[in-house]
């Protein structure tokens, strides 16, 4: 019987003792860091340069969950429409997983799941220009990526990676209602035109 009672006390204590696997470990070591985002690639068939942010909560140095946001710095010009520009921004929820925080150099896989705009406007205002209404379409973005991270010092990285943009459920008409785009060179722009891939330069300050 005191036999008994010894095996049983014992696997009692060993199941006490194990520890479960759990996605994050406790205590959660917290980090943040914000970010300044340059990026080229192609859209609407024309070169692009995009200027935006990112950034967010760091949990055990590997998943970011946060934000990240980009424009176009330099307009789109719709082929048919005369000193009209149209533009573009985008952003949404921004997810990171860092592989190997501390090493020298390292890297991260990203995605940002949100919306995008285009919108269009006048030129150059001094100058004669299409008559259009101000109008703007929106649709869905997905945009994923991976990067190679420098660790500069304890509180500035730099990073250089690339992302592919997809976008969806936008088929633009800049020149409505004045521009009739089935008889002339006007070209509505889709959620295909305005996709392809980026490379990006990422300067992230913050507490790694």
């Amino acid at each position: 019987m005191k036999k008994l009672f010894a095996i049983v006390f014992a696997l009692i204590s060993i199941t006490v003792c194990a520890q479960n696997e759990t996605l994050f470990k406790i205590p959660i070591k917290n980090g943040v860091y914000g970010a300044t985002v340059a990026k080229v690639g192609p859209i609407n068939n024309e070169p692009g340069v995009f200027l935006g942010f990112q950034g967010g909560w760091i949990i055990n140095n590997r998943l970011v969950l946060g934000g990240k946001f980009n424009m176009l710095s330099n307009p789109i010009e719709p082929a048919g429409l005369y000193n009209i520009n149209v533009g573009f921004i985008g952003g949404g929820a921004f997810f990171e997983y860092i592989f190997a925080s501390s090493k020298l150099l390292h890297f991260t896989a990203e995605a940002t799941v949100g919306s995008c705009m285009v919108y269009n406007d006048v030129a150059r205002y001094a100058e004669e220009h299409d008559p259009i209404a101000y109008t703007g379409d929106s649709g869905f973005m997905l945009e994923p990526g991976a990067n190679i991270v420098l660790n500069i010092t304890n509180n500035f990285r730099l990073g250089v990676g690339a992302t592919y943009r997809l976008v969806t459920n936008i088929n633009y008409d800049a020149g409505a209602p004045y521009q009739d785009a089935e008889n002339s060179n006007y070209d509505f722009i889709s959620g295909s035109d305005l996709s392809g891939f980026t490379g990006q330069i990422v300067l992230k300050y913050g507490l790694f």
